[in-house]
């Protein structure tokens, strides 16, 4: 009688793209803080949907000015709760009355007995606000250290809590947000991509027409993730680093000095992303001064126009050109969008050519799979940043 071998075990498929429950770069992103929200977007006593990784979750800020974060619906009937009344530091949930406190522990549930009250809890999220930004931890067990921004930026930037500006922002793209992760390694994109915000005769603020030159780069790798330099002799090298999983740190000239920023690009799903950055401009007294002035016109010059990702969304289906978009505060995101937006190789895998200058996106591929198959295997999800 022949012997019967038995099939060999399924092996777990890993990709970076997919972050829904239950996928390993889903699971390997929930084991880091992630940024949400703007401080100055969430007001006292309000409570707002939000969307993480495929998931919908509560946030409010209670009366002691704390952001919460719960699963989305009540326990109840499983209605939104961010459509509910914030009540101290409680949520009550606008269908049935029922209280839950910030700890998730139903607090009061009108017409029903004390023991339903004491046993009914909801899920929350350890959050925190540091740098203008809303943090929340969605693993399991306790949350990591929070990361050490200053001191990174000490050690591997210019100090950017010196800097004469310092701001945060956000913005959605319409696209995987592995995408833009890698992006932040593609210096040979700018002298393209950013054309027309490098050019000073064109736009009134954006990159240093210095750097809009492709050049060799070197790639040092770190515990923490890979690094991209520009071999540049004449003038100070662009300077890109993505820390794993998503966040990255990124040192390019401006016309008015420096930017240097620490930002994470989070997923909404697989077809979208938030980015939140924390941004400062290394620059003097009269290039502060321009900065301030710009950024008190910047809400009439945006208005003039739809979102971003809308007006991207025109340029790929060929009814305007980023030409037409020349004055908009956020060209260099808009000229991101569409070129991130129309890339084609998630949905069409394969058909890549790599060369030289992506050197960089290689060896962050390679990094960034071996520790999610670490991960997968049992390993801590450790930042080292």
């Amino acid at each position: 009688m022949a012997a019967v071998v038995p099939p060999a075990p399924a092996t777990e498929a890993l990709s970076p793209f997919e972050t829904g429950p239950g996928t390993p770069a889903g699971r390997y992103l929930r084991s880091f803080w992630q940024p949400v929200k703007l401080s100055q977007d969430l007001r006292e006593g309000q409570a707002q949907p939000i969307a993480v990784m495929g998931e919908k979750f509560t946030l409010y800020r209670g009366a002691g000015g704390k952001p919460v974060v719960t699963q989305s619906g009540c326990a109840h009937r499983q209605t939104l709760l961010s459509v509910g009344h914030v009540e101290g530091d409680s949520i009550r949930c606008m269908f049935h009355g029922w209280k839950f406190g910030s700890d998730g522990q139903c607090q009061e549930a009108p017409g029903q007995s004390p023991r339903l009250v004491e046993r009914t809890r909801i899920r929350t999220y350890p959050a925190c606000e540091a740098y203008g930004l809303i943090f929340v931890y969605f693993g399991e067990g306790e949350p990591p250290r929070f990361p050490d921004i200053e001191a990174f930026s000490k050690k591997h930037g210019k100090d950017m809590m010196s800097a004469l500006v310092l701001d945060c922002g956000t913005y959605r793209r319409n696209c995987n947000y592995y995408v833009n992760v890698e992006n932040a390694l593609d210096l040979a994109h700018v002298p393209y991509t950013h054309r027309i915000s490098s050019d000073p005769t064109i736009t009134e603020v954006g990159f240093s027409p210095e750097v809009a030159f492709v050049r060799d780069i070197t790639v040092e790798r770190f515990d923490f993730g890979v690094r991209a330099i520009e071999v540049i002799e004449s003038a100070p090298p662009t300077v890109s680093t993505v820390m794993l999983p998503n966040a990255m740190h990124l040192i390019v000239g401006q016309r008015d000095g420096y930017l240097e920023q620490v930002a994470w690009r989070v997923p909404i799903d697989d077809e979208s992303h938030l980015s939140f950055q924390i941004a400062a401009m290394h620059t003097d007294e009269e290039g502060k001064i321009r900065y301030q002035e710009y950024q008190a016109r910047k809400s009439e010059l945006v208005a003039k126009y739809p979102s971003t990702e809308l007006c991207a969304e025109q340029v790929l289906r060929g009814e305007k050109t980023l030409l037409d978009f020349a004055d908009h505060p956020d060209l260099v995101n808009m000229e991101d969008h569409v070129a991130q937006m129309g890339m084609q190789f998630i949905t069409d895998r394969g058909r890549e050519n790599l060369a030289q200058s992506d050197k960089a996106v290689v060896q962050l591929r390679r990094m960034f799979m071996s520790r999610l198959a670490d991960f997968v295997s049992g390993a801590p999800a450790e930042s080292g940043w």
